[in-house]
């Protein structure tokens, strides 16, 4: 079954607000500050996680969706958040660090 970049994109995302909620637990509760997304972990999180197509750095080739762990995203330390995302996400699909300030999400197909 295909799964486009952006629904994984989106996927991502949903796991990451559910993962890190304890992360994230100010950001929840403040307002974006815009119409377009509802608090500022919302912002932080779409800012970061981000469409392959449109990664200028073009950090993974081949990857469906690039997470920048910059401006308030948990690092990749996190290792065991990280795993729990990729459980999250459709099968096949999991998280995998390229650097410490950039992961990317892979199909194992």
């Amino acid at each position: 079954m295909f799964i486009s970049n952006d629904t994984i994109t989106e996927e991502t995302q949903h796991a990451i607000v559910s993962v890190f909620a304890d992360f994230f637990k100010d950001e929840l509760a403040q307002e974006s500050g815009n119409h377009i997304y509802a608090t500022k972990a919302d912002t932080i999180i779409c800012e970061n996680v981000v469409n392959a197509d449109d990664d200028p750095g073009e950090w993974a080739p081949g990857a469906h969706a690039i997470i920048y762990h910059v401006n308030g995203m948990p690092s990749i330390d996190y290792i065991e958040e990280w795993a729990k995302v990729s459980q999250q996400l459709p099968k096949f699909y999991y998280v995998e660090a390229i650097n410490p300030e950039v992961s990317a999400v892979y199909n194992l197909q």
